[in-house]
């Protein structure tokens, strides 16, 4: 019979981990919000922020309510607020304090690849794709078609 393990008491053991000072702790991607840059399957690796977050990173965070979200931050407010958004959505949260914020991604495996800040598609995902939000539903729709005619050769 298949194990099946609570989503919120594993991210508590994440963190609790990351607390105790472990480094690079593998994550598993389930759900679509961060699509394209992340899927649902691939695999984030977290680590206690080291310096202030900023804009553009990837952050484990919890609502008020305690649910775990996994997004990137839009905009740093001066009254210590963040605006986070995932990577398929349009609609901005605020994530009203820092201490909310677990944990950052600091590298990542899209299938089979692993993926680090500075690389091309991360720097792309963090200063284009971040800053597109009105048109990303537009680009993402069309981006089927293009490998449809890339195929086709």
């Amino acid at each position: 019979m298949p194990r099946t393990l609570d989503t919120q008491a594993y991210l508590d053991t994440v963190c609790e981990l990351l607390q105790q000072g472990q480094c690079h702790v593998a994550v598993p991607v389930a759900g679509g919000s961060m699509i394209p840059f992340l899927h649902n399957g691939d695999t984030v690796y977290l680590d206690l922020p080291d310096s202030p977050v900023k804009k553009g990173d990837i952050v484990l965070y919890t609502r008020e309510n305690g649910r775990y979200i996994l997004h990137r931050i839009k905009k740093v407010n001066s009254d210590g607020s963040f605006i986070i958004v995932g990577d398929a959505q349009q609609d901005l949260e605020l994530l009203p304090r820092g201490e909310l914020i677990r944990a950052r991604v600091t590298s990542a495996r899209h299938k089979g690849k692993l993926m680090t800040p500075g690389q091309p598609r991360w720097w792309f995902y963090r200063y284009i794709w971040l800053n597109i939000i009105p048109v990303r539903h537009f680009l993402m729709a069309l981006v089927p078609r293009l490998k449809f005619w890339q195929h086709k050769k």
